[in-house]
């Protein structure tokens, strides 16, 4: 007898890569730069640019030279770095989740074959791609908190103008993504 297995553990393996893959301290905005997490500050790469330093407590520093900030300014660098921890968190999670989600549905492909139902793989792939979803929409609002904050920060203090990374378009597309697989 001839046994299929259905599409969705295809869908399952790619989520579960696509995942694994978001699981880094990096991020690129659009083009415009880069972040990079690490210890107690976010690293910010603009090309042309000196290299910028957000500091967890909220301190900024701009080409090795800490900038004076206002305490509205401090707490704008504060939740900076938090959205951005929170963005590594997110993604670290969402690849634990796919990792267990490509995990369960290798297990479960043996209990679908050895019951002749498929239905219980595809039950396993849509529980476990649920649990990737919401830590990719997790992802997003951290994105989105954290190009709020870069961007009051900017309006704040215009020498950090120039380190805006996160665009509104990023976002989109987070969530954008996001939705295009909750879908399925």
């Amino acid at each position: 007898m001839k046994r299929r297995l259905p599409v969705g553990i295809l869908v399952a393996g790619a989520l579960a890569l696509g995942a694994l893959a978001a699981c880094t301290s990096h991020l690129n905005g659009s083009g415009h730069g880069t972040l990079a997490i690490a210890g107690h500050e976010v690293r910010i790469t603009v090309p042309g640019a000196p290299k910028a330093y957000v500091q967890s407590g909220g301190g900024l520093v701009i080409g090795g030279r800490m900038v004076p900030l206002t305490p509205a300014e401090q707490t704008h660098a504060r939740l900076y770095y938090q959205y951005a921890r929170g963005i590594v968190a997110a993604g670290e999670a969402t690849g634990e989740a796919g990792g267990k989600l490509g995990a369960a549905v290798v297990g479960s492909l043996f209990s679908a074959l050895w019951h002749d139902n498929s239905a219980i793989v595809n039950r396993t792939a849509q529980a476990g791609a649920a649990k990737v979803r919401a830590h990719v929409q997790t992802l997003c609002a951290q994105l989105a908190g954290l190009e709020t904050e870069q961007n009051a920060l900017a309006a704040a203090l215009p020498a950090f103008a120039r380190y805006r990374v996160i665009r509104q378009s990023d976002v989109a597309q987070c969530i954008k993504g996001a939705e295009r697989h909750a879908a399925r």
